[in-house]
């Protein structure tokens, strides 16, 4: 559990910085607005995709185990936020899966890539 939590503060912590970059990239108007929310969209995709895989290489067995319950932490935080400051809308739903999908998938790449130093 501690492994868990761990990596979702380094999640957490690349998404806030993220944010940030982003953020100010909006600010200054460096990049089209439509850019920004494409790559608002991809980020934290992107972001959840590396942590799990890197969780997944400090799994011993059973990678999916270790990304559905990554994944469900996540999805359980956004979900409590979403709810305190918005609605939940069928799109909301659909990000969810493809969290809970990208941080599954990336926790068994990252086990079966995994050097085995016996």
């Amino acid at each position: 559990m501690k492994k868990i939590l761990k990596f979702m503060g380094l999640f957490f912590i690349l998404l806030l910085s993220g944010a940030l970059i982003f953020t100010i990239i909006d600010y200054f108007s460096l990049i089209n607005i439509k850019v920004i929310s494409i790559l608002r969209f991809i980020y934290p995709i992107l972001c959840l995709f590396i942590v799990s895989y890197r969780l997944g290489r400090c799994s011993f067995k059973k990678g999916y185990i270790e990304g559905l319950k990554m994944g469900g932490m996540i999805i359980f935080v956004f979900t409590v936020f979403i709810l305190l400051f918005s609605q939940y809308q069928i799109k909301t739903l659909l990000y969810d899966v493809i969290l809970l999908l990208t941080s599954t998938l990336g926790s068994m790449i990252g086990i079966n890539r995994k050097k085995n130093n016996l």
